[in-house]
């Protein structure tokens, strides 16, 4: 019988590479924290990064297999083309005087020859290369070395290529003086979103002109992928640049939103397979989405990813002379809290009482200090009869009349619910009156205990809810309507944890809805929907049904948040911002 090889944990070469990767580190420690010393890359990065690797030079350093694979593929290319009579790592050192005070501006080409400079890159993607700053590098190399052609070559995991780059005039000097006045806090500008856009908040939809610093708002934890209320700690405004592209995304049946070009997303990919291969597909790392008894989805690892790479990959599909289905698809995640924690026995409810909460939050107000009338439509009568039927079983004192209501409303049935119901009601709905209206509708939602209660009672909830302000279709779709931002955002979470895919979409100034927006919340429990989503342990995935070019012109907005750097809108998790190895202490919060 053969021996069983034990695989023990080895620290022969690792030891070495990090020595190695630590002693280039310090070698360079003196230089990096000196402020008459000024690097080609700190002339192309936000000035602020300047300012805290001198103070903080620790945090600089790395050691992960990201940096050290650049290292390598640096390495390796410039020994390769060093037997083609180029010299490698060249420093470069220029003397400039600003406000009087003598700066030295260091950097190291990594390889050029008579006609040429070259300089080596890696990169995670391929897609929208080459990058703004590697260019403006290259050019500043031009300018010091007086040469007229350059070389950007990018080694990604999917493709080797290089880009052409022809001298042109860089006014040095004033990127000096940027750079040691610390003005380019960020350099580059910032991704951000259209205005309008709504963004999940504890107490509601709300858009995102309208967020300020200290609100709360609702993302993603980046470790467990739960949903997380985290506190936004700083706000950006700003124009949309003439270079600049927006985006539309609409995922499936959602809110479309409009995003500037750079702005990260948390998506992943998929395409169609065969479930006789689902074992396989497993092994190989895939997540696997059964949709039939013949097919699968098989879906890569999430990312960020920009909107713009998002695009370009699609397109690239697009091109392909392939059947549309079979091409790889786009999605971006939604999470919801997924916890039961009451029971509506625990609470005191019944199944017929929470119909009736339901009904009450849609059709309910408060009447004088002892009871709640519901209004309903004379033609509702089988209503009527059910929540006096639902007030003799419980005790409930319960009193109806019908009276005719101005135009456009008509005929309607008062039904007074007593004391009783008013207590009870009353601890699991909020009645706010808006300050403008007068009314209870636009303030008016639950209690946070009603969104941890298990998924079938919250069913009855919606039930009774659909029954006020709702509207089912012929073909079985269901509609809600409301003017309260964080009612609206309470049935969409239910609808979720009832593993129901809804559509959010909100208009403006109906009639007898005052200038409050309307939303409207949709659904349908038909099977042909479901395809179009994949409910996970603690969110769900909603295919990118469009990604396309948008044409605006005016100011967009986004903001920084603690800890989770993410935030949800109606279409799905998007990045705050990209940080540098400084975010967690800068006022800035800047982008790399």
């Amino acid at each position: 019988m053969e021996k069983t090889i034990e695989i023990k944990h080895s620290d022969i070469v690792m030891s070495k590479i990090y020595s190695k990767v630590l002693e280039d580190y310090r070698e360079h420690l003196k230089d990096s924290t000196n402020p008459s010393i000024v690097y080609v890359t700190d002339l192309v990065s936000c000035s602020q990064k300047r300012v805290f690797r001198q103070k903080y030079p620790e945090l600089v350093f790395r050691f992960d297999p990201i940096a050290l694979l650049g290292a390598l593929v640096h390495r390796g290319l410039e020994e390769l083309l060093k037997e083609y009579g180029f010299q490698n790592e060249v420093e470069i050192v220029k003397e400039v005087e600003v406000n009087g005070k003598k700066y030295i501006i260091k950097g190291r080409v990594d390889s050029l020859n008579e006609d040429c400079v070259v300089e080596i890159k890696t990169a995670r993607s391929d897609i929208g290369l080459p990058y703004e700053h590697h260019i403006n590098q290259l050019q500043i190399y031009l300018n010091l070395l007086g040469k007229q052609k350059g070389v950007l070559i990018y080694v990604t995991p999917d493709r080797i290529t290089e880009f052409f780059v022809e001298k042109k005039d860089v006014n040095i000097d004033e990127l000096l003086k940027e750079t040691i006045n610390n003005i380019k806090h960020p350099r580059w500008s910032w991704e951000c979103l259209h205005p309008d856009t709504l963004v999940f908040t504890p107490n509601g939809f709300k858009p995102i002109k309208f967020i300020k610093e200290g609100d709360e708002i609702i993302g993603v934890d980046n470790a467990t992928k739960k949903y997380k209320v985290a506190v936004v700690t700083k706000v950006i405004r700003r124009k949309v640049k003439s270079n600049e592209k927006c985006f539309l995304i609409e995922p499936a049946g959602l809110n479309h939103i409009v995003i500037t070009e750079n702005h990260p997303i948390l998506v992943r990919f998929s395409k169609w397979g065969n479930v006789r291969d689902v074992n396989s597909y497993k092994q190989r790392g895939y997540d696997v989405q059964v949709t039939s008894k013949t097919r699968c989805r098989i879906f890569t690892e999430p990312q960020w990813l920009t909107v713009r790479e998002v695009y370009e990959i699609i397109e690239e599909e697009r091109n392909k002379n392939i059947s549309r289905e079979y091409k790889v698809q786009p999605w971006m995640y939604i999470p919801y809290p997924t916890e039961v924690k009451y029971k509506a026995s625990d609470l005191g409810l019944t199944s017929e009482l929470l119909w009736l909460l339901g009904l009450t939050i849609a059709d309910g107000s408060l009447k004088g200090d002892f009871s709640i009338r519901l209004t309903i439509g004379a033609h509702e009568e089988k209503v009527k009869d059910k929540v006096e039927e639902i007030a003799s079983n419980h005790g409930i004192s319960c009193s109806s009349r019908l009276r005719v209501l101005p135009p456009p409303h008509g005929k309607v049935f008062f039904i007074e619910l007593g004391v009783k119901w008013r207590k009870l009601a009353s601890r699991f709905i909020v009645w706010e009156k808006d300050q403008e209206t007068g009314r209870y509708a636009p303030r008016k939602h639950f209690v946070n205990e009603i969104l941890y209660m298990h998924p079938d009672d919250q069913k009855k909830i919606v039930e009774g809810m659909v029954t006020g302000d709702g509207h089912i279709y012929a073909n079985g779709g269901f509609d809600y309507t409301t003017t309260s931002p964080k009612l609206a955002y309470q049935l969409v979470t239910m609808l979720l944890r009832q593993k129901i895919l809804p559509s959010l979409k909100s208009s403006h100034k109906q009639y007898g809805w005052g200038e409050h927006p309307v939303f409207h919340v949709r659904w349908s429990e038909h099977k042909k929907r479901k395809p179009q989503a994949w409910f996970t342990d603690n969110g769900v995935w909603v295919r990118i049904k469009k990604i396309e070019p948008y044409p605006y012109e005016g100011e967009v907005y986004n903001f920084e948040v603690e800890n989770i750097e993410n935030y949800l809108t109606p279409a799905g998790i998007v990045h705050n911002c990209r940080y540098c190895v400084f975010a967690k202490i800068c006022p800035y919060k800047v982008v790399e």
